[in-house]
């Protein structure tokens, strides 16, 4: 069984693992993301993290990473000041000519589509959207296990769309929720799981703010079902960890669907979680360089 590097880039993060054919992870971990001083470093991090995993015979390096990504070049077209001078790097050549091992890269919210669509929760669906709640929203449509980029590579930026003249993820990311929250509430409340936690104790301001959230996600992803009408929209973020969540979200998503579309709208949380980027980098390796699994 051969071995394989992945690697999920994120701004604050850089998650790692060694995977097998068989898309077992043999080990994991993760290590700062020198994004703040550039992409050059985040890369060289890289390249001495896959030299620390060389006794494990790497045949490639697969990566995932925030950004827009030319998935066949290797080339960033587009990323946010989270990882500073990185557009215009090209991932593939920089990594390659410093190992000797073939190299592929995936947008992240990609990757982790791409896992979910040939492993998890939305296996085989033939037309699939994903959506990541976090910091941002991000997403990404995959089409018979394929990933749909568009024409520059752009498609699926789903937290970019208007809902009332404002961005979908200003309206309806975790961030967005807790700064409300804040706002309305009580300032120092840090994150998502301590809004929840209020809302589920019954606080009556942040219930409000909860409902409101609720009702622009879900706004938004009926525009998305009306749109591409897809077997499944897989969920994926730190806020899937709520168990009720999805419940949740299709109580206000139902009525504003028409009763045709809600037989063909199905909601499910990501099943992989915070390895969905690393194993789905892993699997657009072995699409790029056709790779047979055993």
């Amino acid at each position: 069984m051969k071995n394989y590097l992945t690697f999920d880039i994120g701004g604050t993060e850089i998650k790692y693992g060694v995977i097998t054919e068989d898309y077992t992870i043999l080990i994991k971990g993760s290590f700062p993301s020198k994004g703040t001083l550039g992409g050059k470093y985040i890369l060289d991090d890289i390249i001495l993290k896959a030299s620390e995993l060389k006794s494990y015979k790497p045949q490639g390096i697969a990566i995932s990473s925030a950004g827009v990504v030319n998935s066949i070049t290797g080339e960033i077209l587009s990323a946010t000041n989270t990882i500073v001078d990185y557009i215009g790097m090209n991932v593939i050549e920089y990594i390659q000519e410093r190992t000797n091992l073939p190299v592929s890269i995936l947008n992240d919210v990609n990757s982790m589509a791409l896992c979910e669509s040939t492993l998890g929760a939305v296996k085989d669906a033939k037309i699939a959207i994903a959506l990541t709640i976090g910091t941002g929203i991000g997403g990404s449509i995959i089409i018979n296990n394929r990933v749909f980029e568009g024409a520059g590579f752009n498609a699926g930026e789903f937290g970019l769309m208007k809902i009332n003249e404002l961005s979908f993820e200003s309206l309806a990311s975790t961030s967005a929720l807790v700064s409300s929250v804040q706002k309305a509430f009580d300032a120092s409340v840090k994150n998502g799981v301590e809004v929840f936690k209020l809302y589920d104790n019954n606080e009556p301001e942040v219930v409000k703010q909860v409902h409101l959230f609720f009702d622009y996600l879900s706004t938004g992803i009926a525009n998305l079902s009306y749109a591409f009408n897809p077997d499944v929209i897989v969920i994926g973020g730190g806020i899937t960890s709520r168990d009720s969540l999805i419940s949740e979200i299709y109580a206000y998503l139902e009525p504003k669907l028409t009763t045709h579309l809600r037989k063909y709208t199905k909601l499910s949380a990501a099943k992989f979680r915070n390895d969905a980027g690393m194993i789905g980098a892993f699997i657009h390796f072995k699409n790029s360089h056709d790779l047979i699994v055993t």
